[in-house]
């Protein structure tokens, strides 16, 4: 009975999943019309936007391709047309301003409009900008003077050095600096803060040009300084900091930490590192500390300009329809801290991301790149649905990879309808973001800049389907669903699917409260099944690998392997959602939580496996009070828990709260009927292989077979030909990390070591 069976069905079930989701979004696409022409536009590098835009006279640029589309639209009424291709060859396609696809650049409901790479080399659209022109000093100092930042007019957060991403000067070098209290809050926020240690000078060069950086409980905080006084010990804003709630302030949650930590960003005198670079606005002089064997000569220096690099919109009465973008890559986006600061209460989904789409109907991203950027990679906003995104690579990222739906943060809807976070429940459907799914993809290496923010984020939105992706090196959670505190209704995020998804390496010590799969709000319909998340490391709390949080209610979680994170099944409140047939494993702390007892049934927990290795407890939380009444003689507390099976690997027993065995829990709690406490007899848990041996238990409970290790990307040959390669951060990392290889074929996983 062993789980591993039959794994090449599994596989081909798995990618039967991911192609109906292609082909239901294909099926909205128009029939092909045989009669009809294919009209076909060339764009190259080395074009001219004066050519007519053929094979051997392409043109040069995105835009001129776009009027040469919306030319063939309009004039194209008498002529059938079965598909419009714009076919760009590889090469670098270097951006002034984003590209902007509206409904005359888009398809129609007779015809695709696709814009696609043409050849082996991806075609790669940069919102970088070259430097060139270094001087190099007697201390090894590369430098730079740009006159446009002596101006004023131009200002650089972020640069990377022959494709790697490099920092600014910080301090403390290593470690954190730390917080003790607010100072002088109000309704409006805070305006700064106390700190514990020495080492912030007043007389810094440049004051108002450095960041300090905060790491609050689940959120970050970035704000500028007008002034240190070193001797009380305090750092007061340039600007107001929104927001004073305890989360977002600089005392601590009050739950036994002390303090916050952070550090200073883009130190003058911090400067010298090998690989740091420093912008002296004042004089606009860039400079740059080379690392080993780099030379000036042939270092390939670039610094991102532009924060959007793709902006898809209709308008409020006409629709971007029917467009496919294909094998592109999209390269560096900038972010600036503004004056007053950058902080929001969860998720950083106020942060904009490198394409956004807005009024945008039937379109599908396929097999492109999304890399060095300072946000997230894609935004799905207001009146977008039926949309796909395929097959594509998201790595290197300042914020995460995919947010859908309200509140629209962050988004520049030019002519779309605005930001109307009330308003939501009134928008007619065609409005709603809803039905974008996300498949097979690679979302690695997020939150360089951003930490809080999250792999995939579904706020108010429904019918979304978050399908076969490989979601890791985060430092907040890896999939987050609903964005409503408790139990409003009508539900406003309700049957989203989260399945066959691969999440890992989450947390990493830097903030608390995640999870790999975290979920808010009422939402019916919304199942979270056939994942395998693991190594979820958190600063003090939280990590669980399936959490619902405030109000969740009415999920369906099965199916699901997780391990080595820092709670297996972890409910804060909610109502009536279904946790069954899943495997927790060698989790660090609790294996099974439960925070708030309220007058309603909590959560079904029923045909799981529990096993761990270590001396963490089985339950914590809230399991004693509050009854719905009395059965033969037994209390009904609101939550039912039955048919699991319970193994710690050193044969404890008393594994139930209060210390008792199964027989005296379910005697006195009238808890987990036919439940076992058993060896399930798994192939290696040791090395994380927690296939079922012949002749395994778990039968008993009427445990189904599922395997797991079949989760992430189901076809790995349709994604785009590009190194993931491991992301720098200027994170102090308090757990092991191991980055899957390109392909994602294999992965080291290590426990989770908290320091």
């Amino acid at each position: 009975m062993g789980i591993n069976k039959g794994e090449s069905s599994r596989r081909n079930f798995l990618r039967t999943v991911g192609m109906l989701a292609v082909t239901a979004i294909m099926a909205l696409w128009p029939s092909v019309r045989a009669a009809g022409s294919v009209k076909t536009i060339h764009v190259s590098p080395s074009g001219n936007d004066a050519a007519s835009g053929s094979r051997r006279h392409p043109f040069a640029t995105f835009e001129r391709a776009e009027k040469e589309v919306a030319a063939l639209k309009s004039s194209s009424a008498a002529e059938p047309i079965e598909r419009v291709e714009v076919l760009f060859n590889g090469g670098i396609y270097p951006l002034d301003k984003p590209i902007v696809i509206g409904p005359e650049q888009g398809g129609t409901v007779a015809y695709p409009v696709i814009y696609r790479a043409c050849g082996s080399t991806p075609p790669v659209f940069t919102g970088g900008r070259t430097i060139t022109g270094w001087a190099v000093g007697t201390n090894g100092v590369w430098t730079v003077h740009l006159p446009e930042v002596k101006a004023g007019s131009w200002n650089i957060a972020q640069l990377f050095v022959n494709g790697t991403r490099r920092f600014r000067p910080r301090l403390p070098k290593h470690n954190y600096f730390t917080t003790t209290n607010d100072f002088e809050t109000s309704e409006k926020g805070i305006n700064g803060f106390y700190y514990e240690e020495d080492g912030l000078d007043p007389n810094w060069a440049n004051l108002s040009d450095i960041e300090f950086h905060t790491l609050h409980i689940w959120s970050a905080s970035r704000v500028r300084p007008q002034s240190i006084d070193a001797r009380k010990k305090i750092v007061h804003f340039l600007k107001t900091r929104k927001y004073n709630q305890y989360w977002g302030s600089f005392k601590g949650p009050g739950w036994g930490e002390h303090g916050c930590r952070f550090w200073a960003e883009n130190v003058k005198e911090a400067f010298g590192t090998p690989g740091e670079w420093y912008l002296d606005r004042p004089t606009g002089t860039l400079s740059y500390m080379p690392m080993p064997g780099e030379n000036p000569e042939t270092a390939h220096v670039e610094v991102p300009v532009l924060s959007q690099l793709l902006i898809v919109e209709g308008r409020e009465n006409e629709s971007v329809l029917n467009t496919l973008v294909e094998g592109l890559v999209f390269r560096q986006t900038q972010w600036i801290t503004p004056e007053e600061g950058n902080f929001t209460p969860q998720g950083e989904i106020n942060i904009p991301a490198a394409a956004e789409f807005v009024n945008a109907r039937n379109i599908t991203v396929r097999q492109c790149v999304f890399t060095q950027l300072a946000g997230y990679a894609m935004a799905f906003g207001p009146g977008t649905h039926s949309n796909m995104v395929e097959s594509c690579v998201m790595t290197d990222l300042g914020a995460g990879g995919v947010k859908i739906g309200p509140p629209y943060a962050g988004y520049s809807m030019f002519e779309s309808i605005k930001n109307d976070y009330k308003s939501t429940n009134e928008l007619a459907d065609i409005d709603k973001t809803s039905a974008i799914t996300v498949w097979n993809c690679r979302i690695i290496g997020g939150g360089r800049i951003h930490p809080a923010a999250h792999g995939i984020w579904i706020g108010h939105s429904s019918y979304n389907r978050i399908l076969n992706n490989e979601i890791g090196d985060l430092y907040y959670t890896s999939v987050s669903v609903g964005w409503t505190w408790g139990y409003e209704v009508p539900s406003r995020a309700h049957d989203n699917e989260i399945a066959f998804n691969h999440m890992h390496h989450i947390g990493q010590g830097i903030l608390s409260d995640m999870g790999g799969v975290y979920t808010l709000g009422i939402s019916p319909g919304t199942t979270v099944h056939d994942n395998r998340i693991h190594d979820i490391s958190v600063f003090t709390y939280g990590g669980g690998g399936l959490y619902p949080d405030q109000g969740s209610s009415y999920i369906h979680m099965y199916n699901n392997l997780v391990y080595n994170t820092q709670t297996g099944f972890g409910q804060n409140f909610g109502r009536e959602n279904i946790i069954e047939n899943n495997i927790f494993a060698n989790v660090l702390k609790d294996q099974v939580g439960r925070s708030h007892d309220e007058d309603h049934i909590s959560f079904f927990f029923r045909n799981n496996i529990i096993y761990w290795n270590n001396d963490a407890s089985l339950f914590s939380g809230n399991w004693e009070s509050g009854t719905r009444g009395m059965k033969d003689g037994k209390p009904i507390q609101h939550y039912e828990l039955g048919r699991n099976l319970y193994w710690q690997a050193s044969g404890k027993q008393e594994l139930f709260p209060g210390k008792k065995s199964l027989a005296l829990w379910q005697v006195e709690n009238g808890q987990d009927a036919d439940s076992l406490v058993a060896d399930p007899f798994f192939e290696n848990p040791t090395k994380n292989n927690f296939r079922l041996m012949p002749g395994s238990p778990a039968a008993k409970i009427g445990f189904k077979p599922f395997d797991t290790y079949t989760a992430g990307p189901c076809d790995p040959n349709r994604l785009p030909k590009f190194a993931v390669k491991p992301v720098p951060t200027m994170y102090e990392i308090n757990a092991l990390k191991n980055i899957p290889p390109s392909d994602g074929s294999s992965i080291n996983n290590k426990k989770i070591i908290k320091k």
